[in-house]
């Protein structure tokens, strides 16, 4: 949804855009479309821009999405850039659907993006996580992974399948990696390299994706229920009191609006410079621990006073998030789970508890980014940035007055204020105003 509203904006003469949509029994393609546009980030385009976005049904599993001759006719008449965001992100999934869901479908996308005459730019949008098995400095190349991509799809496809099982974290099965999905993207980038080799193909890896930071709509985090976004929209209602981690462990964060303004910058370049190399193109987009650093213990305490500035107009408890690591983490995991069985019938029967307010999907959340913290935040040392700075530098000025990614430049303090703004007026449909009555209550 951001890509495109970003595509949108980003000039006035941009061709059609066509989305890969699947099927569903009660939506038409055109209907979820219309659903997507909807959303508060693309108001200030006019209705004529909103129809160069074009829904294509289809299925990211099978050979050439499963479209029809005539579309595919046309998008290899037209399409000139394509970005592969597709992709199953949890952390809990077998190998085999994790490879299925992130492996198979790369080599649909890649197989189709190859037969683009027009071809000037194919975008992955993989992970800062997708290398998490090595310590020490993840540099700005694909690392080979052990085991073939092709090979892994075929034992997936297999009936009966012998990944068909969640593996257990830093086994051999999975290179090491803590859990499927990071195994699977970096499984995902090797197949990259294998298949597109002089072809113009860039890498994008972020970390952890939070809202909007410069925007029309500042703040805006979509509909993701992405553990450490579920969990940021919980702890400005009280509902989850504790922040995974160490009070100095880094908090690795991009802006979503960054991230989309370097893939963009980076279409651009690989466009221009015409790249022919074995090796893809790779940039990471984060802060670090030299660049623009947040740690656990500032992210809570700007959480918690920001929530307590902007407060919602109805919530469980004031926001007041602590970093909690080990046991103690781990007693408040269970008393907030002791709750949740406490109150699951009430709910149940007598709906008592507003959607953001359900105990067990408090527990999920809590148990999720728990999960995120472990695989993310506690693994990665340190990245390079070497080419995503080679990027900014080579920026004309007054691109980079619309288009700048520097991670410098955000305040992540104002980052989380505009996020619960956001949050208040648009998710939760708060009034958007503190009033005496909102500072009464928290002072009682």
């Amino acid at each position: 949804m951001a890509l495109i509203e970003c595509l949108l904006s980003a000039s006035e003469e941009i061709g059609k855009i066509y989305v890969l949509v699947r099927a569903k029994r009660d939506m038409t393609p055109a209907q979820r479309i219309t659903r997507v546009l909807s959303s508060e980030i693309f108001n200030h385009h006019s209705d004529e821009s909103k129809a160069k976005v074009i829904p294509l049904v289809g299925d990211i599993s099978c050979e050439n999405f499963d479209f029809d001759e005539k579309t595919l006719i046309t998008i290899r008449d037209e399409v000139s850039v394509f970005y592969h965001n597709a992709g199953v992100i949890k952390f809990n999934k077998s190998v085999k659907e994790a490879v299925l869901g992130n492996v198979l479908t790369t080599l649909r996308a890649v197989d189709l993006a190859k037969t683009l005459p027009k071809l000037s730019a194919f975008i992955y949008s993989s992970s800062l996580l997708s290398n998490s098995n090595r310590g020490g400095l993840i540099r700005e190349e694909v690392y080979k992974t052990k085991k073939s991509p092709l090979e892994m799809i075929k034992l997936a496809l297999e009936e009966p399948s012998s990944l068909d099982k969640v593996a257990e974290p830093l086994s051999d099965v999975i290179e090491k990696h803590r859990n499927s999905y990071t195994y699977s993207k970096q499984l995902a980038e090797n197949l990259i390299v294998e298949k597109m080799s002089g072809l113009p193909v860039g890498i994008v890896r972020p970390s952890l994706v939070c809202g909007f930071y410069n925007h029309y709509i500042p703040g805006w985090m979509g509909n993701s229920k992405g553990a450490h976004i579920g969990m940021f929209r919980a702890s400005v209602k009280g509902m989850i009191r504790s922040l995974a981690g160490t009070d100095d462990a880094l908090m690795w964060s991009i802006p979503c609006d960054y991230v989309i303004k370097a893939m963009l910058s980076f279409t651009v370049s690989l466009g221009y410079n015409k790249i022919a190399s074995k090796q893809p193109a790779i940039i990471h987009i984060s802060n670090k621990s030299d660049l623009n650093p947040v740690s656990c213990k500032q992210f809570a305490k700007y959480l918690n006073e920001e929530s307590w500035k902007n407060p919602c107009d109805s919530y469980i408890l004031l926001a007041r998030v602590k970093v909690r690591d080990g046991i103690r983490l781990k007693l408040a995991v269970l008393f907030t789970f002791f709750f949740a069985l406490l109150t699951y019938y009430p709910e149940k029967w007598f709906h008592l508890s507003p959607k953001w307010c359900r105990g067990m999907d408090i527990v999920s959340l809590q148990y999720n980014y728990t999960k995120v913290y472990k695989t993310q935040v506690s693994v990665i040392d340190d990245v390079s940035v070497d080419n995503v700075n080679e990027l900014l530098y080579r920026m004309h000025p007054d691109d980079k007055a619309v288009y700048n990614f520097d991670v410098r430049n955000v305040d992540w303090r104002v980052l989380l204020a505009r996020s619960i703004s956001w949050l208040r007026q648009y998710y939760y449909k708060d009034s958007n105003t503190v009033t005496w009555m909102h500072r009464m209550v928290q002072y009682l």
